[in-house]
Parts: structure tokens; sequence; C-alpha cells
């Protein structure tokens, strides 16, 4: 304005109006330049056509005066149509990028389903609907077995391949063609990894959800094929139906999530339906959850000592650690109830380096004061196996308390070990290398085909006492068993150990049958530290 009413030298300067009353619009959003525009044009007009111009220094004629008014109202009209292109098109790429966080934040990257944060807003929008409504809702957990062994096997990538074709597949079966049910887009979620769920809004009866599950386990028959390659993965689901089972969200998905654990149990390739015994289960579990968390905080674990004979002449041989727990929260609770969950929830480690410091403390104790020459045997979690730092923790142990990892002996289940379990092995070999020696827990009540015994770096199988017990059996092919391990252990050198011992009969049998160690009842109980020490010493 200073510009129009000074004109500047010469009237020249007035030029200088245009490309600052320009930069003036381009500082603005697009509606207060338009009224900035129109309030700098009004005020011109007064200016230079009405009785103000007497306000001017400088003097223009009519027709410069016109001129100028024309050319703001182009320059301004092209200032103002750029302006607005350009928040248009900042507005859109606004969008476009809302749009991709939405994805990210919603739906899962690979298969584009809904994602867990989402599928929990959906389950609870349409659980409130259907409370109005009086419905019923299914809930179905889908878990996939034996899915890590794509993975290993074949790679990540094809198992991407895998879970993209199955959600494609798993999206055609919720679609029926006999309207039993109407699912809706946001029914179909994938959880996490190789946990899916599915939605059946509006149920009349709880069957019908068996219904479409018959229908997903179906998929996996004669297995799944993928890039002309067949897996033989399957699924186990769990169901819980709203409101029969639960009224909450949460409460709904935890029981589905139980039901399809309890099929895992049961064989797998099945689907089961939330029961009040698979309430009491998990009503255990918490219970033994929170046990175990207070005795690892508190120190609630003990080792007592199972003496372990030598077959020809009733020497002890070696001692098997077992751990017992005297948590308030887990009494009544053996580690065959406590052990299963420990792995489950992962405390199982913090659990067998307590065991193995303890253990070792013990057996330098023996070796250094009373005399002991067997081997300390200390059973760990197949978890181990695949557990890269366990071999180092082991070993920095040995180090520690000085003793010669031959006097160490690590049991390890049988059914711990899976064929062409390429990291296993290595574990496995990683312990070996290291000089302990290494047993094969129960054997005989797992998978491992006699042939794969060549490739475990295994020193000793231990003969599982349901096979002791049924040595004198009228059933010929379990009476068996024991002359047939044995024969399988002299075949590949290893030593023989039988557990479950409980009477004279069995261990005569044993001896004369060349059983190299045994351990039972008959022979001593699991002993507290200081009568293991009295039977040592007599």
């Amino acid at each position: 304005m200073s510009l129009i009413i000074t004109g500047g030298k010469d009237n020249t300067g007035v030029l200088w109006v245009y490309p600052i009353g320009a930069i003036n619009l381009f500082i603005n959003r697009f509606w207060p330049a338009v009224f900035w525009f129109g309030a700098f044009n009004i005020a011109s007009g007064l200016l230079l056509f009405t009785p103000l111009s007497t306000l001017m220094i400088a003097s223009y004629s009519f027709v410069e005066a016109v001129r100028f008014i024309l050319t703001m109202l182009a320059l301004n009209s092209i200032c103002l149509a750029a302006l607005r292109s350009e928040e248009q098109a900042y507005q859109t790429i606004m969008q476009l990028h809302a749009d991709d966080i939405r994805q990210m934040a919603f739906y899962d990257t690979l298969t584009g389903l809904p994602n867990r944060w989402s599928f929990k807003t959906n389950l609870e929008r349409l659980l409130a609907r259907a409370g109005k409504d009086k419905q019923r809702i299914g809930l179905l957990y889908i878990d996939l077995d034996n899915f890590k062994q794509v993975n290993d096997q074949y790679g990540h990538e094809a198992g991407d391949r895998l879970l993209l074709e199955f959600s494609e597949r798993l999206w055609e079966e919720i679609r029926p063609t006999d309207q039993l049910l109407k699912p809706e887009a946001e029914s179909l979620a994938r959880l996490a990894g190789d946990e899916f769920v599915v939605l059946l809004p509006n149920i009349k009866e709880p069957l019908d959800a068996s219904v479409v599950a018959t229908r997903i386990l179906n998929i996996f028959d004669g297995g799944f094929e993928v890039d002309d390659v067949t897996h033989m993965i399957y699924a186990s689901i769990g169901i819980a139906v709203y409101p029969d089972d639960a009224t909450e969200p949460s409460m709904l998905l935890h029981h589905a999530d139980a039901a399809m654990y309890d099929a895992k149990d049961n064989g797998r390739n099945c689907f089961r339906f939330f029961t009040q015994k698979i309430a009491d289960t998990m009503h255990q579990r918490q219970q033994i959850e929170r046990g175990l968390r207070q005795a690892l905080s508190e120190e609630h674990f003990s080792l007592v000592y199972m003496p372990i004979f030598d077959c020809k002449d009733n020497t002890i041989a070696a001692v098997e650690v077992l751990l017992r727990c005297q948590s308030p929260e887990l009494e009544g609770f053996g580690p065959d109830h406590f052990i299963p969950v420990a792995e489950a929830t992962g405390y199982i480690k913090e659990i067998d380096l307590w065991v193995l410091d303890n253990a070792l403390q013990a057996l330098v104790i023996l070796q250094q004061k009373h005399h002991f020459k067997g081997q300390m045997c200390i059973n760990i979690s197949g978890v181990e196996l695949h557990n890269e730092a366990f071999p180092v923790q082991l070993k920095d142990l040995l180090e520690r308390y000085k003793i010669t990892p031959d006097s160490v002996e690590l049991e390890i289940t049988e059914t711990a070990f899976v064929a062409d379990d390429a990291i296993g092995l290595a574990t496995l070999k990683a312990l070996n290398e290291l000089g302990v020696s290494l047993a094969l827990d129960d054997f005989g009540t797992g998978y491992t085909a006699f042939s794969q015994l060549i490739h475990y770096p295994a020193d000793c199988l231990k003969i599982d006492r349901s096979f002791v017990n049924d040595l004198f059996s009228e059933r010929e092919a379990r009476s068996k068993m024991v002359m047939v391990i044995q024969s399988l252990a002299k075949l590949y050198d290893l030593r023989v150990i039988a557990e479950g011992v409980e009477t004279e009969a069995q261990m005569n049998y044993l001896r004369e049958n060349g059983c190299d160690w045994a351990q039972g009842y008959y022979l001593s109980r699991p002993l507290p530290w200081d009568n293991l020490v009295k039977l040592l010493s007599e």
C-alpha cells in the first residue's frame, strides 16, 4: 500500500507491488489468501477511484489506475489458483499417507487381513451388537500344525507364500453357498505368525460353527500344496461361542485359544469346543504360572537325588537330580504338571540353569568331600535344543566349578527330538563337543526312527519305566521292548539304564540280560541331600 501511495521514484517503484503481493498470498493458506486478496484490491480501488485519492502522493491517470487494478486481479487470480492446486495436491498426499498408515496399523502386511488390534476392535463392535439383538457369535481360533518345519526346510519365503495361500482359501471356505452363515469382510483376521481367527456372526446353534471348522480342516486333506510342493501341515481349531462361553471379547478369544490348545493335545488336525473341563485346566495352568513366578523369585526350588546302580555289583554308578518345588501355589503339583507349563511360558530356561548350577555345586561337594567317582545326571528340557546359548552357558558353569565334562550326563527326553531338526542336532553336537555325556530319556515312547540314532551323538538310552513294568506282561510286543532296546543299544555301542525298577524279578531279569545301570524304588527312592551322603558313605 505504501508503494501505491508513494509511487516510488518516478512512479516506477510501484512495479514492486506485483511480486510482493504474490509472495504475501503464497505465505497463506487458500482461504486466508482470498481474504487478503479481496481486502487489498478493495483498498486499492478506494485509493485510486474515490475522493480518498487526495491521500495519494503519486498521481495516476485513469488508464493507469484501471490497468493496475486489472493486472492485480489477474495476478492474484493466478496465485490463488496455484495455491489451491498446491493445497489439493498436499491433501491428496496426506490422504494416501494416512491410508498407508491405517493399512499398516490395522491390517496384516502379508495377507491383507485385519490384524490383532483391528480384530479386537471388530470383535467388541460385533459382540455389542449381538448383545442387543440376542444373537450368538462363533469364534474359531486356528493354529497351523507343523508350520515351523516349512520355514526350517523351505525358508521363510515359502512359509509366507503358504500363509498367503491359506488365507485366501480360508476366506473361500467361510463363504459357503448354502447360506448357513453370512460372514462380513472383517470376520477373518491373522493374529500372529500362523494363527488365524474366524468370526461367525448370528449362528443359530453352536454346532453351526463345527460345520465351518470341518470345512477348514478339509483344506488340508492330503497335505497343503504351494508352488508344486505338498506340505504336510494341518490345523488345530478351538471354538468358543458368545454368549454361551463368554460375554467379554477378551475372554471369548482366550477361551477359543484354550480350546485350540486342547485340540493340539488331542492329536491335532481337529477342532474342540470350549468346555468346563478346559476352563478348569486353564485355571490350573494360571495357578501353576503364578507358582512358577513365585518359586523363581523366592527360590522355592530344591533338588532330590535318585541313585543309579550298576547292575553288575550294585554300586552307585551315578546320581540323577530331580526337581522339587515348595511354592504354596504349586502344592499338589509335581514336575509332570509344572514342567510343561514352564516350557510353554519360557520359565524353563531359568529353571534349567538353576538346576544345572545347583547340581554342579552338589557334584563338586560329592567329589571333593565324599570321593564320588560317578556321574551326575541332569534332566534338561527339549526347549534347550533350540537355545543356541545353552552350550555356552553349560561350558561357563563347568569352568566356574572346575568340573570335568565327562562326569556330567545330560538327559533329554526322546519326545523332544524331531526328525530332520537341524538346529536341535547342532545343539546336541555342540554339547557333545564339550565332553558331557548325553542320554535319551524315556526311550521308546517317542518317534525316533532307529536309523536316526546314528546321527544323534548319544551315549546312553534310558528305557522308559512303562516297558520295565511290562516285562512280564501278557502283551508280547510290550514285554519284548526292553530286549529290543538293549539289542539296539548294543548295536550302536550305547549304555543302557532301566528306570522304574520296582521288583526283585525285574532287577534280576535286567541284570541277566545285560542291562548296564538301573534305578527305581526297589533300589532306592529319591533322597534328600543328607540321606544321599549317608548312603554313599555306607
